[in-house]
């Protein structure tokens, strides 16, 4: 009796699984990816290993654009699945894991035969997979002063910038297929030239006019370096006359809009070949309007990274003198620095920040240990014992790690807050525990060498 009880309610778990799949297939299927999500979640929960429905959750989750969540259940899925890779490639993408990109596009693109019809469009997400990659060994470390999301048709107002670079308006284009595309206009602080972006052939370009004595010269291409049949926009001319940024959603570009730097060449009377500026300043979504005031040492720029379609984030940093790459062993923190997940907050004022800055450095680089009540050496040197001098340079490098060890630790607490995954936070937590362990650890050591050397240093000398 008790085994036809059981076999009776396992029958009963298996109809209502399968009528659960059934209908985890109809709202799939009829593309209600959100509800669909949610009842392949539960199916997973009973039989986790299920490739087919850990395929089907991870398209649900790919679809609703949670890129990360689609990353962990296409991998689940098996191999059985022939569009897998090219969900993956798009996925991997999205999470700033450009090497596994480039290497699912490969795959999925060696099933295709020659003359198949998305080879094109493949080919060139394959390079922007391959752009982007070469770029996050070279993501610059900037410090941000403050960032806010805005609306998308009046962002430039939030651009607080010295009157004497001059002044940038926006306007709205509707272009063909109902498309929407701001006109930029920047004009010199003088009112002697605009350079400025429209439409004359579907697409945005960059012009250029010169203010004349009867009026405004007749508006000219900017370069034919810069204006391609992608579009250009967003242009700001530094007040040297030289120095221009601007947007474009090009082939060089591993997003839709990606911020661009040219320089004009007076011996060509020509802007040279554009060049992308690279992370975190670009990404796989739109960045665009660079504009840098030298004299109050800020930047802007915009981006709907991680936006509703109507907003768009503004970051206001403070530009690097020379540009400063980021240097990391970890792979996973040099992504967050590429997202701007990982933020160098800036002081609100360079001098400020100069100061503070200067005595971390002196504070860091300086020396002093009290050997008694009368004696300081300031410099390692002063130790005459030879082992003492070990052990006082053993301390010095324990100290140089305690920093290390401290800013990391600093880095990935800010990190943690700004993660929105369970998954993420599980991994930093992990690693800020480790380091705080490491800490204690390296703190009891340091204590213990500088003990050691200075009584190894006073046993030296009766005298002290």
């Amino acid at each position: 009796m008790r085994k036809l009880v059981i076999y009776t309610l396992l029958f009963f778990c298996q109809v209502i699984m399968a009528q659960s799949a059934s209908e985890a297939e109809y709202l799939f299927n009829s593309k209600q990816y959100v509800k669909a999500k949610t009842m392949y979640e539960a199916l997973l929960k009973k039989k986790p290993n299920d490739a087919l429905n850990n395929y089907r959750l991870a398209r649900c989750c790919y679809e609703l654009n949670q890129y990360e969540d689609a990353v962990k259940y296409f991998e689940r899925s098996g191999n059985r699945y022939t569009l897998k890779d090219l969900y993956l490639g798009e996925a991997y993408f999205h999470t700033y894991c450009f090497d596994l990109s480039v290497t699912a596009y490969q795959t999925f693109i060696a099933t295709l035969p020659p003359a198949d019809e998305r080879l094109e469009e493949l080919n060139l997400k394959l390079k922007k997979s391959e752009l982007a990659a070469r770029l996050l060994n070279r993501v610059e470390d900037i410090a941000v002063v403050d960032s806010q999301v805005v609306n998308k048709t009046d962002f430039l107002r939030y651009y607080k910038f010295s009157k004497e670079l001059g002044t940038l308006t926006q306007q709205r284009l509707l272009l063909r297929k109902n498309q929407a595309q701001d006109k930029v206009t920047y004009t010199t602080q003088r009112g002697d030239r605009l350079c400025y972006s429209d439409s004359t052939r579907g697409n945005m370009d960059i012009y250029s006019s010169f203010k004349l004595l009867d009026g405004w010269s007749a508006p000219t291409s900017i370069s034919k370096n810069i204006n391609t049949a992608a579009n250009e926009n967003y242009p700001f001319l530094m007040p040297d006359g030289i120095t221009m940024y601007f947007a474009s959603d090009g082939e060089n570009s591993i997003g839709g809009y990606d911020l661009f730097i040219t320089r004009y060449a007076p011996g060509t009377q020509s802007f040279l070949v554009p060049e992308n500026i690279g992370m975190p300043f670009n990404s796989p979504a739109n960045d665009y309007m660079m504009v840098m005031d030298e004299l109050q040492k800020t930047g802007w720029f915009a981006t709907d990274r991680n936006q509703p379609a109507d907003k768009v984030m503004i970051y206001k940093f403070v530009p690097n003198d020379v540009k400063i790459l980021f240097r990391s062993e970890n792979t996973d923190s040099v992504r967050m620095k590429a997202q701007l997940k990982l933020i160098r907050k800036a002081k609100k004022t360079v001098k400020t920040e100069q100061k503070v800055f200067q005595q971390q450095t002196e504070q860091q680089s300086g020396f002093s240990v009290v050997i008694n009540d009368s004696t300081i050496y300031t410099k390692p040197e002063q130790f005459v014992h030879l082992q003492a001098r070990a052990k006082i340079n053993e301390w010095i490098k324990l100290n140089a790690d305690i920093e290390k060890v401290k800013t990391d630790l600093s880095t990935w607490r800010e990190s943690f807050e700004l993660e929105e995954t369970e998954e993420a936070k599980n991994k930093l937590s992990d690693r800020i525990l480790a380091s705080e362990a490491l800490l204690i650890d390296l703190k009891k050591q340091a204590g213990e060498c500088l003990t050691e050397a200075v009584n190894l240093e006073i046993s030296n000398s009766g005298k002290r």
